[in-house]
């Protein structure tokens, strides 16, 4: 498996910028100005990629499941559920071309979750660079051995799964020939409390799969997401919306435009902020060091030929003469010439 592959014009994995990505998910409210509204929010606030669904939702669900089995009752009525994603959950198939065209002219790349064969082939018309494998699909090795010969890369999310459902994935995939496989940690919750998130998960992918670890994040606020980026996240997945006010069931934990643009912002400073592991003093902290730290320096007048002795100096700042721990090579020196108090003691000035 690749440590680093590419999503279009963009590099994934170790050692490159978080790939984030906007989850449209079911907040376009049926209203493209909505989801050219997310579009440019995401712009702004510097992500790198839209994420939208498709699927079909009479062969996604039993008839028999209603509202009140995914608990949605209480903003839908008592009905078929797969009616309910049907009408009001999936954005129509005739608006992806449309979107995506906006997207990357917006310089987004856009893709979609696949849960069907013949709706990655449908996005193909529309350049589908990517095949994001939800949690639900993680261990349906039926749909994905159709998609490998699609030579994509694949995004997987992994909520729900135990290690061993995914560790039966990744070989499955390595066997077919998926070498590009980028894990995201994910809580199927919505939203998950803090104590539900576990993101050192995101480090025991990485470490376990050797492949790109990321964060499909379905918290609320942008904390866990930074969090993530600092235990290794390489790719952020969030949902999205321009009001969390509006009607749907995944409006309530999405990032309003204001808060998107923080986590980016926040995001960016984190990456830059975690460096290297390798000790490094930066040149302003040098000139920290030279100003802060601190220096032999003369607490009384001695005069020449008096030896420097411990009750004739203190350590004070600045730290531009001989370093406190080398006093032990000046005291009982003479001093070649005369010394006033409070004098950053050189080695010149010593016998």
């Amino acid at each position: 498996m690749k440590h680093v592959f590419p999503i279009e014009n963009r590099l994934v994995g170790r050692g490159q910028k978080c790939f984030l990505i906007g989850e449209v998910g079911s907040n376009h409210n049926l209203d493209k100005g909505v989801v050219r509204g997310l579009i440019d929010a995401c712009a702004e606030a510097g992500f790198d990629a839209v994420k939208f669904q498709i699927y079909d939702a009479k062969e996604a669900f039993s008839s028999h499941v209603t509202t009140a089995d995914v608990k949605l009752d209480h903003l839908y009525g008592l009905r078929p559920w797969w009616e309910v994603a049907r009408d009001k959950i999936l954005m129509p198939r005739d608006w992806f071309g449309e979107m995506f065209e906006y997207a990357r002219a917006s310089g987004l790349i856009p893709f979609s979750a696949i849960h069907r064969l013949e709706d990655a082939l449908f996005l193909e018309q529309f350049g589908l660079p990517v095949l994001k494998i939800a949690s639900i699909d993680l261990h349906y090795h039926h749909l994905l051995k159709k998609l490998t010969p699609l030579k994509k890369p694949m995004i997987v999310s992994t909520g729900m799964a135990y290690m061993s459902e995914i560790d039966e994935t990744m070989r499955m995939l390595e066997a077919e020939g998926q070498d590009e496989v980028a894990l995201l940690h994910c809580v199927s919750c919505y939203p998950p409390r803090p104590a539900e998130t576990n993101l050192r998960n995101i480090e025991t992918l990485a470490e376990t799969f050797n492949v790109p670890a990321g964060f499909s994040d379905h918290t609320t606020g942008i904390a866990c997401a930074v969090a993530a980026v600092a235990l290794g996240a390489c790719m952020i997945e969030k949902h999205i919306t321009l009001d969390r006010t509006f009607h749907g069931p995944d409006h309530p934990f999405a990032l309003e435009p204001k808060d998107m643009i923080l986590m980016a912002q926040a995001v960016r400073e984190t990456e830059e902020a975690l460096g290297s592991r390798h000790r490094v003093i930066s040149p302003n902290e040098m000139d920290s060091r030279l100003m802060i730290r601190r220096s032999v320096v003369s607490r009384v007048d001695i005069a020449k030929g008096q030896p420097v002795i411990l009750e004739s100096i203190k350590f004070a700042r600045p730290g531009t003469g001989i370093p406190t721990n080398d006093f032990r090579l000046v005291e009982g020196r003479k001093a070649a010439c005369d010394i006033p108090a409070e004098t950053i003691i050189a080695w010149d000035m010593l016998a």
